[in-house]
């Protein structure tokens, strides 16, 4: 018998489905279409206005499935597996709106719309190509909106719907739970957004990641286009913009989630080599290797087959960076994996068959492509050739390494990741980072076609002359010791100060504009990279005089007891009070420094905080006090968070039997028993008795605390009348009586108090890596507006 629930909203969901069918069948449609439309040769084609046509359906009804999905969050409709698994009542609109992208489903929902949305800026502007293009597009959105289509087909599911009602999820079919028709009624909240998403940058991160991922599908597809029309250079000049935009938003995107982890995870930086963050710094890369093979061919009509290579590759390598996100194999070495819900086989076959699609146009064309290089050795074009080499050979040593658990699983073997992730990461990747920052240095020097070496020297002896200057300088002040890292910073330097040069000189040397930009911007961040990471230092070496246990470093956490002064580095640090604020509970930590009299005074505080969430566990968030050359990074390693209710006041440290003028050792403390007193009140029905004890506690400084406990006896029941050392926030009770002439029982308990464990970080310069990140940006900008122009320009 059917079930009739009731409270559901099934509108909604019934028609963001129909929408995504919709999407689905129109892509297909849109394929069909543009084929016919590619192959036509008439002046007259009716195919390209019908698959346009079709396209246009198809993007709105892929809006129309994103703004249901958006109405269903913001609505918290917990019917719905998605809203609740994303959603929950304390979550502000702003956390709702990020709940679009947070999961599987809804990410892939935006990355299609996103592409769509492009696909629709190709049928407006685009002339040539258009069609080719497009059909690529299409054939990517067939693959992508099938991983959103929920459907089952003979017992095979195509894809996991973000409509899905949570009752119909296959690992609630048969709960009992569901069983009852006003089940709704009972689920008062939903499971909540992660705690560590709930951050501005986190607000911004995936999106604009997603749409540098949508964005590079674009110069694949003109590539394919350039094989399939056989105009192997006249498809780079409208590619370019596209490749430039990839790279803004893929970079930016990259950058917002290094503040991210800055900013709100205690890992200490802002690039830790995670598995997931390898896999989309490979494809940006590999993008920007394609840029740079696209201005040569563009320029000299040659290496043709390199640019196809690699503009296919950027694209694969997106997929793949998917792949290794969502197929959950990374789920034991990265925290930024999806797991393993079945959708790896789906993008794997997306992946195969987007590589063979490209490969079945490059081997049919690869004999056909012009190969009439330049044999010049000292030539703009060769040098950043070989740069784009060697980036390359960086990007495979990452994506290696990342790829180890696929080779692993596809192989049988058992290859271990490294041990010390960033170490290795490091000690790879900083040769490449020495060879393309001298090679930049170089070409910034050289011109296009042949060049002499007296001229090259001739520009270039300012750059290198103060290059060296400035390394000695900063060795003298700021000493580095290893030696790589100084070679590296030397050439650095070079590629800086020749970056400067060349924008105070381009109109001279032709150079664009956003190029000296950015590569002024990439040099800075390899010279502050050097600066920062090579000499940050942790100052929290624990002075408390307490051990930490064997889970916390002492050389690296300090215990601090509210309201006790201990020695930090060049600070003094107390830890004055903490305070809830809705689900954080924020700590103030003063950092002291002495003046000539030796007068503590406050030079700042620091607000570390804790996110209590139960459902998925307590965020420590940092806390940077930011300086014009520092940061003073400090986060809590440890807090007892349970409430006060939950926790007695006092604690027994001291259980004893003590004779008459005998000395006990409390906490360091000496407790003598001075003498006992008993008296009767003869004056009511039943004899209560008072035993009184008079003990001194004598600290090690001297000091003495007269204590007076008392033991009762009223109306048949024992009162204990506790004395405290207010001071010492020591308390003594009279527990009993001993059997024994002129002993007793003591206990000696104390006010629990309240500490933290804090890990503070120096990082030095690191404000010259984000100057560096945002002029890096700016210059890809200014690039990727000039490319814009030029492209609206030839469509006109």
């Amino acid at each position: 018998m059917e079930i009739s629930y009731i409270g559901e909203h099934l509108l909604p969901g019934i028609a963001g489905k129909s929408f995504i069918f919709v999407a689905f069948l129109s892509a297909i449609l849109s394929v069909v279409f543009y084929i016919f439309a590619s192959r036509n040769k008439s002046g007259l084609n009716k195919w390209d206005k019908r698959a346009d046509y079709v396209f246009v359906l198809h993007s709105l009804s892929l809006l129309f499935s994103g703004a249901l999905l958006m109405f269903l969050l913001l609505n918290r409709y917990y019917e719905y597996k998605y809203v609740w698994i994303h959603a929950e009542n304390n979550l502000g609109a702003e956390y709702l709106i990020a709940g679009f992208w947070a999961g599987q489903e809804g990410s892939l929902l935006f990355w299609t719309i996103c592409q769509a949305i492009f696909g629709f800026l190709i049928i407006r502007f685009e002339g040539n190509f258009k069609n080719e293009v497009m059909l690529v597009l299409s054939l990517s959105q067939v693959f992508m909106i099938s991983m959103i289509l929920g459907i089952s087909i003979g017992g095979f599911d195509i894809g996991m719907s973000p409509f899905l009602l949570l009752r119909e999820a296959s690992e609630n079919i048969g709960n009992p739970f569901f069983s009852n028709p006003e089940y709704l009624k009972l689920i008062t909240d939903g499971n909540g957004l992660n705690p560590l998403l709930r951050n501005f940058w986190m607000m911004s991160h995936p999106p604009v990641l997603f749409i540098g991922f949508a964005a590079a599908l674009l110069p694949f597809a003109y590539a394919i286009a350039g094989m399939w029309k056989k105009h192997y250079h006249e498809w780079i000049r409208p590619a370019l913009p596209w490749t430039l935009s990839a790279i803004l938003f893929l970079g930016a995107g990259l950058i917002l989630g290094g503040v991210w982890a800055y900013e709100s995870l205690t890992f200490g930086g802002f690039w830790a080599w995670d598995p997931v963050e390898n896999a989309s710094l490979v494809p940006w890369l590999i993008l920007l290797v394609s840029l740079h093979l696209m201005v040569i061919a563009k320029k000299n009509k040659n290496t043709y087959l390199p640019v196809f290579i690699f503009t296919i590759l950027s694209f694969v390598f997106v997929i793949y960076s998917t792949f290794l996100t969502r197929s959950g194999i990374l789920a034991e070495t990265s925290v930024h994996s999806f797991g393993n819900d079945g959708m790896g086989l789906h993008i794997l076959i997306y992946i195969l068959s987007f590589i063979a699609f490209a490969a079945f146009f490059l081997l049919k064309n690869i004999g056909k492509l012009p190969s009439d290089a330049n044999k010049d050795l000292f030539s703009k074009e060769f040098w950043l050739f070989i740069a784009s080499l060697i980036i390359v050979l960086a990007a495979f040593q990452i994506i290696f390494t990342t790829s180890l658990p696929v080779i692993n699983k596809i192989s049988g073997a058992n290859f271990a990741p490294p041990t010390d992730v960033v170490a290795h990461y490091n000690k790879w990747q900083t040769p490449f980072a020495i060879i393309v920052a001298l090679m930049l240095g170089i070409g910034n020097y050289l011109k296009w076609g042949k060049n002499k070496i007296k001229e090259f020297f001739k520009s270039s002896w300012f750059a290198i002359i103060i290059s060296a200057t400035a390394l000695i300088i900063t060795l003298i002040f700021y000493p580095i010791n290893n030696i790589l890292y100084q070679i590296m910073l030397l050439f650095a330097y070079y590629a800086l100060f020749s970056s400067l040069d060349n924008i105070f000189r381009f109109k001279q040397l032709h150079i664009s504009t956003g190029a000296a930009i950015s590569h002024l911007g990439f040099a800075l961040f390899l010279a502050a990279i050097i600066l920062t990471f090579s000499k940050k230092e942790v100052i929290s070496k624990n002075t408390s005089g307490f051990s930490l246990g064997g889970n916390f470093s002492e050389q690296e956490n300090l215990l601090l007891i509210k309201d006790e002064i201990l020695p930090m580095g060049n600070y003094y640090l107390v830890y004055k009070n903490k305070e809830i604020k809705g689900e954080r509970i924020i700590y103030t930590i003063d950092f002291l420094k002495k003046n000539k009299e030796g007068n503590y005074y406050k030079a700042f505080s620091s607000y570390p905080s804790i996110l209590i969430n139960e459902k998925m566990g307590n965020v420590f968030e940092p806390y940077s006090k930011i300086y014009l050359f520092k940061d003073i990074f400090t986060y809590v390693t440890f807090a007892e968070v349970e409430k006060d209710k939950n926790r007695e006041s006092l604690e027994l440290i001291n259980k004893s039997e003590i004779a008459l003028k005998d000395t006990i050792l409390v906490n360091n403390n000496k407790l003598v028993f001075v003498e006992i007193k008993t008296s009767i009140d003869e004056n009511t029905a039943t004899n209560n008795i008072i035993v009184t004890a008079h003990l001194s506690l004598i600290t090690h400084f001297g000091q003495i605390y007269n204590l007076s406990p008392k033991y009762q006896i009223i109306n048949g029941d024992v009162v204990y009348q506790d004395d405290l050392a207010k001071d010492l926030g020591i308390v003594v009770r009279l527990s009993s009586i001993s059997e024994k002439p002129y002993h007793i029982h003591i206990e000696v308990l104390q006010e629990r108090e309240e500490f933290i464990i804090v890990k503070t970080i120096l990082f030095p310069f690191i404000n010259i890596l984000w100057l560096s990140l945002i002029i890096m940006l700016s210059g890809i900008f200014v690039a990727m507006r000039k490319r814009w122009k030029q492209y609206k320009n030839i469509n006109q």
